[in-house]
This record gives structure tokens, C-alpha cells and sequence, in this order.
């Protein structure tokens, strides 16, 4: 082969391993994490009477919303013993639905507003919070019928306004809390008058932090 041919081939052969060899250098691994969360969907369901909101009677009448006139004991709400056996009427249950155990929780917007009556309306309120002289309070059972003619103690009452405050901790799809709820109203001075506030029922899974309330 002439010379100059050979060193031609030679020098070609030399920049095609250098070329493949450059090439080769540039190739590199990364390792990273890939990462993904999933949140199943959730379904409660109120009682009827629970939905359409928990009105307070006095001591005795179950039912019927009657102004209250005992400004320093415990009054029921109407459906604390309305149902069979005098089973509450107050339910939330977690939909048969669910793939997943929830866990329940309630809060008050606000303390009770005066809407109407003899008070000033809008300013006039009857407090939700527990003090030494009152507050509203709930107690929860897995029966209808639970926890007959107890009323709660001190703590099972609403924190303050705008706190969600757990219910139930941990339930199955399908399974129910039931509720009851109570007003030992203050001020015990407060004008005659009807006093309203907004309350809100949240569920998450039981491994979620339930939040803030939102109003």
C-alpha cells in the first residue's frame, strides 16, 4: 500500500477511537427518589335531625325546641333522647364506601349570637367555651342509647370557637358515632331572646392532622 494512503487510514482510525472514546465519557448515571402520596376519598353521613342542626330545650321536653328558662343547669338538645328507647337522634356515619378507618371532629364557628328576641341582636351571645359557670358540652357513644342520663363532664365541651376538637378517633367504614349535647347557657344573665351559631363536622384519615376551622 502506497505510504501516504497508509497514513491516511491510520490518522482515520485514530480520530474515529478518539471519537467513540469521547463519546463513552459523556454517558452518566444520576440516582434520585421517586416519590408518590395518595389520599383516598372519605364520606360521612349525618342523621336527619343531625343536618338540620341541634336546637336546645330545657331539662325535661325532648323534641321540641322550648325557650330555657334554667340558666344554671344542663339543658338537652331536642333529639338527646328523641329516638327508640330514648336512643339519640344525633349520628355521623362513615359511608360502607370508605377503604379507609377516619377519624371525626367538630367545631363552633362562634359563641351563640342573639338573632332575635329581646336581646341585641348580633351582639348579645351565649358563650360555647367551658368556664366555672357554663358552656356547651357533647358526649359520644358507639349506641344509640349510650350513656343514658349522663350528662359530659368538663372534658367533653367545646375548647373555644374556631378549634376542631376530635369526636372519634378511629372508624370503620360503615360504623357510626352517635351524639348528644347539652347548654349550661352564660352569661346566666344573658336578655331572652333566640341565640344561633354555625358548627362544622370535618373527617380525615386517622393518620391526617384534622386542620383549622374554616367557617
Amino acid at each position: 500500500m502506497d505510504e501516504k494512503y497508509l497514513l491516511l487510514a491510520i490518522s482515520s482510525l485514530f480520530f474515529i477511537l478518539i471519537a467513540v472514546t469521547t463519546i463513552s465519557l459523556g454517558q452518566q448515571e444520576y440516582r434520585s427518589i421517586m416519590n408518590a402520596s395518595i389520599q383516598q376519598p372519605i364520606c360521612i353521613q349525618l342523621s336527619g335531625n343531625y343536618s338540620e342542626g341541634v336546637f336546645f330545650t330545657n331539662t325535661t321536653t325532648i323534641g321540641v325546641q322550648y325557650p330555657i328558662t334554667n340558666m344554671l343547669v344542663l339543658n338537652n338538645a331536642t333529639g338527646n333522647y328523641y329516638g327508640p328507647s330514648y336512643g339519640t337522634t344525633y349520628s355521623i356515619q362513615a359511608c360502607s364506601g370508605n377503604t379507609i378507618n377516619i377519624k371525626v371532629a367538630h367545631c363552633a364557628c362562634e359563641n351563640l349570637k342573639c338573632s332575635s328576641g329581646d336581646c341585641a341582636i348580633g351582639v348579645d351571645q351565649l358563650y360555647v367555651s367551658y368556664e366555672a359557670d357554663g358552656g356547651v358540652g357533647w358526649a359520644n357513644g358507639t349506641t344509640a342509647t349510650f350513656n343514658i342520663h349522663a350528662p359530659p363532664d368538663t372534658s367533653y365541651y367545646f375548647p373555644d370557637t374556631d378549634v376542631y376538637q376530635i369526636i372519634a378517633g378511629n372508624v370503620s367504614p360503615g360504623d357510626s358515632v352517635f351524639m348528644r349535647y347539652w347548654i349550661d347557657p352564660r352569661p346566666n344573665n344573658a336578655p331572652s331572646g333566640v341565640y344561633n351559631t354555625t358548627f362544622n363536622i370535618r373527617a380525615v384519615e386517622i393518620a391526617q392532622n384534622i386542620g383549622t376551622c374554616s367557617c
